[in-house]
């Protein structure tokens, strides 16, 4: 079988309120998430799986208009952030410093409630009943960043949790049989060619 992971598109940075830990998509992040719909709607995809927080349901509803799938929610497709106060732009942790981005390219995943190697097994065991549910076909999973590199780490057989870093909508391939899987292609974004992406780090005073 085929497996397309797709990270969600920009989420909204203006989100307020409980939002603010669960936000959904930015006007920009639409515009992505059309043109990753757009794109892959010109393959043949057994199912559309998704995480369930709402930058990713949000970006897999656009996509399954496009490929006429209806999203189905696994919990265990959540980031690694799924429990925390606020969504954290990672752009924003880098430009300003913050101790949470540098603990998080050491692994220590603290901040966030959790560890590497329980994340890891985490998302691996949804992937694997995801594999194990179709043999043989294509399907689409919408998720994020840290799941992405955890799934895909361990398929390399990586030490560190973080081997790439994808653009939103970036959608990585894996051909997955009984026995063997094998990356074909990480971070794609052909979609996204000619569009500006618009990402700006935020500074905050004083950093």
């Amino acid at each position: 079988m085929e497996l397309v992971l797709v990270r969600h598109a920009e989420p909204d940075r203006a989100a307020a309120g409980p939002a603010r830990a669960n936000p959904g998509l930015s006007d920009r992040g639409r515009e992505q998430a059309a043109r990753a719909a757009d794109y892959l709607a010109a393959e043949d995809f057994a199912a559309l799986y998704t995480s369930p927080l709402i930058r990713a349901v949000d970006t897999a509803d656009i996509i399954g208009k496009a490929v006429g799938l209806t999203p189905v929610t696994r919990a265990d497709l959540a980031e690694f952030d799924r429990d925390a106060v606020e969504y954290l732009h990672f752009e924003d942790l880098r430009v300003n410093n913050d101790p949470r981005y540098e603990a998080f390219l050491r692994d220590d995943l603290s901040a966030w409630g959790t560890d590497v190697p329980s994340f890891r097994k985490r998302v691996t065991a949804e992937f694997d009943r995801i594999i194990d549910a179709h043999p043989g076909e294509r399907v689409l999973v919408v998720s994020h960043g840290g799941v992405a590199n955890a799934f895909i780490g361990g398929l390399v057989g990586a030490s560190r949790l973080t081997i790439h870093e994808p653009g939103y909508t970036g959608f990585a391939r894996i051909r997955a049989g009984r026995t063997r899987r094998t990356l074909v292609s990480l971070n794609e974004t052909p979609h996204l060619r000619g569009f500006d992406l618009g990402i700006r780090a935020v500074r905050t005073q004083g950093a």
